[in-house]
């Protein structure tokens, strides 16, 4: 009997020791990586949220020296079932706000290039000679000052390969804006290297009627008296 109460002492202290080597081994380990956070339990409110923002879709898997799918997917674990059924069910959320962006992204581009446009002074806007504005060019700086909204409302020049004629037409513009509207609200006028997106009223009206003096006369001559001697019989006839 006293032999066996000695081994179960002996078996106890073992434990012990055991015990409070991998208590003293797991804070050593502990301290050495304090940045590791262990993993949340299983099926835990910390374990759903983290398994959350994972992505949707079907997990790319390594198999036989293939990758399946062949094309880019997600991998890691499989979604759970009740993340699958919220992806179904609301789906295409969350890529249709993406792809909404992007449209309308591109829609405020092609709006911003498309004022940016209508409010240049062009070439054509200024006499060849004076470099001042024409009577069209003052009208179009008029609607810029007027019309534009303010978001847009700046007044763009278009400069000319000689650079103090295009600081004359500047100040021509300056001049003829202070006149329209007061000083305070005087937008930003400032030069935009730019091509005309189409042609001058002059020109196009040159072009049309250049087209109508050259159009030859008709090919098939009318002849009213054929026309007239044929009515003739056939009246006789019904007659």
């Amino acid at each position: 009997m006293l032999v066996v109460a000695r081994r179960m002492a002996l078996s106890l202290l073992c434990l012990s020791a055991a015990t409070l080597c991998v208590t003293v081994g797991a804070s050593v380990a502990r301290a050495q990586d304090a940045n590791v956070c262990p993993e949340p339990r299983w099926h835990s409110e910390a374990w759903w949220r983290a398994r959350a923002q994972e992505p949707v879709g079907a997990r790319q898997v390594e198999c036989k020296g293939k990758e399946w799918p062949p094309y880019p997917r997600p991998v890691g674990p499989e979604m759970p079932c009740w993340h699958i059924y919220h992806a179904e069910h609301y789906w295409p959320w969350p890529y249709q706000c993406t792809d909404r962006e992007n449209v309308l992204s591109m829609s405020r581009m092609q709006e911003a290039n498309g004022w940016l446009s209508e409010t240049t002074l062009y070439d054509y806007h200024f006499n060849a000679e004076t470099n001042e504005l024409t009577v069209p060019g003052k009208l179009h700086l008029k609607w810029i000052l007027e019309y534009v909204p303010p978001s847009y409302r700046t007044v763009w020049v278009q400069p000319v390969e000689d650079p103090a004629l295009s600081q004359t037409r500047m100040a021509n513009v300056r001049a003829t804006a202070a006149r329209l509207v007061s000083q305070a609200n005087l937008p930003t006028i400032a030069f935009r290297p730019a091509m005309a997106p189409g042609r001058p009223a002059i020109e196009v009206d040159s072009i049309r009627r250049k087209e109508l003096e050259t159009i030859p006369s008709p090919r098939i001559a009318f002849e009213a008296g054929a026309g007239g001697a044929s009515s003739t019989a056939n009246t006789g006839q019904n007659h």
